[in-house]
């Protein structure tokens, strides 16, 4: 009875992976290109912290509660477009 050869589990390696810094930073490029923002280091008063642990409950991921707090206010305000 022959052996049957085992093979490597996943994807055959090509030796072409990106680091993480590398892939963090071409989705970031993508982002802007597109019109996106990038928020760093953005400190919150404990009222909003807490507004935002409410949304991301709610909305599954701090991100996404933000993106649909920002949205929903600024559909509700008058913004004046210069």
């Amino acid at each position: 009875m022959a052996e049957k050869k085992r093979t490597a589990k996943g994807r055959p390696a090509t030796g072409k992976a990106k680091t993480p810094t590398q892939r963090t930073s071409q989705m970031e490029a993508a982002l802007l290109a597109a019109g996106g923002r990038i928020l760093g280091r953005v400190r919150l008063s404990p009222d909003a912290a807490d507004a935002l642990r409410r949304l991301a409950e709610q909305y599954g991921t701090d991100r996404a509660g933000i993106e649909a707090a920002l949205i929903a206010h600024a559909n509700t305000v008058a913004i004046n477009d210069k």
